[in-house]
């Protein structure tokens, strides 16, 4: 065999062998960046979850029907519900804060919002629980809370 076919044999086989190191790096390196995007996902939607649950259970308890139908709940109820609600709203608030996206930014602060609104009206119609126009704005503002907890909720599944 010619020399030059030699250094032109040991030449490809060289390139093809650092082409193939260099194919595997990267794919390693890909596969790396994968697997903690999918963790910090993961991560988000478990912290977004323990944000969230305590919430929902605040609107559950303040669901108006409830209240209309019990003609209210006692005083000490209504104050557990809210150290529950103030709780959870700056927990919702921090986690809104710090969230990389604007979007679930201002989901939390339209859902924080819209259980202020829920809190006001249900102790609107906790304090007159047989007022029809009070049962219809607190139904109109937990449903509205509700609206903002299901979509603060899609966005963090995405």
């Amino acid at each position: 065999m010619p020399a030059w076919a030699t250094v032109l044999l040991t030449l490809g086989s060289t390139a093809i062998g650092a082409g193939a190191a260099l194919t595997a790096s990267l794919l390693q390196l890909r596969s790396a960046r994968d697997e903690r995007e999918r963790s910090d996902a993961s991560a988000r939607r478990t912290r977004g979850a323990a944000v969230i649950g305590p919430i929902l259970g605040v609107l559950d308890d303040l669901d108006p029907n409830a209240i209309a139908a019990s003609r209210g709940r006692s005083q000490e109820t209504m104050s557990n519900i809210g150290r529950r609600w103030w709780r959870a709203r700056d927990e919702l608030l921090v986690f809104g804060a710090v969230d990389p996206s604007a979007e679930v930014a201002s989901a939390a602060n339209s859902l924080a919002d819209a259980v202020a609104a829920t809190w006001t009206s249900v102790g609107q119609l906790n304090r007159e629980p047989k007022s029809a126009d009070a049962l219809h704005a607190a139904a109109a503002s937990h449903d509205e809370a509700r609206r903002e907890a299901d979509r603060l909720g899609e966005l963090l599944r995405r």
